[in-house]
């Protein structure tokens, strides 16, 4: 079939029209054939160009997709937090944290917490549950470790020995407001 037979690429379309993301768009400016179909649409679609009109301010085709993503983005009733919106604090050297959710009615917080290899956690007492969920790497307390996928709580009047890490890891964590 030859090309004036066969329909353009939707890929070459849409992206005339500006409708691919960065990998799209990347893909496309890779592949010749689809380069061309895209200046053919191109040519096709500038006449309807509404050159009587006021021009689109740059970056506004981005600005309109990334609200359209945020909207559809969410359930109503739920919070969400993007990992690429984390705001990590520092906790102590080696370890940091990210607060997921307080409930001041409880007085609890739900964490996540990173360990870099060899980071030392202070030992502690518990005056409230501390729950944790290793979901990579390792824990140690003294000859007692948790891997990836163990589950551990402290119930209060415990005493948690410092803790230790050999490869790092990353904990969700639910403890009391004080950390």
């Amino acid at each position: 079939m030859s090309k004036d037979q066969r329909p353009d690429s939707p890929l070459s379309a849409e992206y005339a029209l500006g409708l691919l993301r960065s990998g799209e768009r990347t893909a496309v400016e890779a592949d010749v054939g689809l380069r061309n179909e895209t200046e053919d649409w191109q040519k096709k679609l500038t006449p309807l160009d509404g050159a009587d009109g006021e021009p689109v301010p740059p970056g506004s085709f981005e600005k309109i997709l990334a609200r359209i993503d945020d909207e559809g983005m969410h359930l109503p009733g739920t919070a969400t937090q993007r990992a690429a919106d984390a705001e990590w604090q520092h906790h102590s050297e080696g370890i940091v944290f990210r607060v997921l959710k307080v409930d001041d009615a409880r007085q609890r917080q739900t964490l996540l917490v990173k360990m870099q290899p060899g980071a030392i956690y202070r030992s502690h007492s518990h005056d409230i549950d501390e729950e944790c969920l290793v979901i990579e790497g390792d824990l140690r307390y003294g000859d007692f470790v948790l891997r990836a996928g163990d589950y551990h709580v402290a119930p209060p009047g415990t005493h948690h020995p410092t803790g230790t890490t050999t490869a790092g890891c990353l904990l969700h964590v639910v403890v009391g407001m004080d950390i």
